[in-house]
């Protein structure tokens, strides 16, 4: 049965496309991710929301929820964020979040140029439930040796993951603000109010709710292509798998075939060698015989010469 969609005067900030358009604001970006990783942040460029990456049309591409880099005095960038608002667990996002780092890492470095030039890149996911079940309501992960975790690989990315249903849980006043807020849609500090008052803006505005259709529509298509190419594998599964099966059949009857004639080939191979048996047999007496004949023709020639010499002939 089909979801029935939120009224988009009510859609919340937990809606991935109304999270996109206000985290859009590098005034709601920056002491957001300044908040939940603790760090200072020089300035942002223009946060990108919904941006679609595609390397290849061979492979597939993927659309960060709002997308945004860092830049420092001269316009560098020194750092990359990807933030995902990530209502249902799908039970594939720590993979998810390994491609999207690939695919954040592909556009990084241009043709060229060295890896060592590749920044700092944050992942960060907002759910609402324990995807890891581990009780725990912040989940930060890097790339540490197995036998002794002192030691950082250094890869310079790092994938967080903020489970906002457990706000109670956390001790930093910053973060559990935000987190209560993406919880309970209730404001309370002047950073969560200027994202409620966002919130309340775009849910009134016109031009949003047209892009929201049209974003919605993409989406309905892209769900409906992912279906027909899911519908495409499954049936050319189903008829390999009956070329698979045609084929199987075909072997075991030329197997039966071949059993059949290997059977026939000696029986007759049997009756052969019993005819060839009774052949030598028959050719054994015939010689005994012939043995015999010229035994008593010899006898024979010599009591006609006997008997020539005595005259009696």
């Amino acid at each position: 049965m089909e979801n029935k969609r939120t009224p988009f005067e009510q859609l919340p900030i937990t809606d991935r496309f109304m999270f996109a358009m206000v985290f859009s604001h590098k005034e709601i970006a920056k002491p957001f991710l300044e908040a939940v990783l603790g760090i200072k942040i020089h300035e942002l460029r223009d946060p990108e929301p919904e941006k679609t990456v595609e390397v290849s049309p061979f492979y597939k591409g993927i659309r960060y929820d709002v997308f945004v880099k860092e830049t420092g005095p001269d316009g560098e960038t020194l750092r990359s964020f990807d933030i995902e608002m990530q209502m249902e667990d799908t039970k594939e996002i720590p993979k998810r979040t390994r491609y999207y780092q690939a695919m954040c890492d592909s556009e990084a470095l241009n043709k060229g140029e060295v890896y060592y030039n590749l920044k700092e890149l944050y992942i960060v996911f907002l759910c609402p439930e324990d995807i890891f079940g581990q009780g725990r309501a912040v989940y930060m992960f890097k790339n540490l040796e197995v036998d002794n975790p002192k030691i950082e690989l250094g890869d310079l990315c790092f994938k967080n993951f903020y489970i906002f249903n457990k706000y109670r849980d956390i001790a930093e006043k910053s973060i559990r603000e935000y987190m209560e807020y993406f919880a309970t849609r209730k404001p309370s500090s002047p950073e969560t109010e200027n994202i409620d008052r966002l919130v309340k803006w775009y849910q009134t505005d016109n031009e949003t709710r047209k892009r929201y259709m049209t974003w919605q529509q993409e989406i309905d298509i892209a769900v409906d292509l992912e279906r027909q190419r899911a519908n495409d594998a499954e049936r050319r599964y189903f008829e390999a798998k009956d070329r698979a099966d045609d084929a199987e059949k075909r072997f075991f009857e030329a197997k039966d075939r071949a059993d059949d004639a290997e059977k026939h080939f000696f029986e007759a191979k049997d009756r052969a060698d019993e005819i060839q048996k009774q052949a030598d047999a028959a050719e054994a007496r015939a010689n005994e015989e012939k043995a015999r004949a010229d035994e008593a023709e010899s006898r024979a020639n010599k009591y006609e010469k006997m008997l020539r010499e005595l005259g009696k002939l």
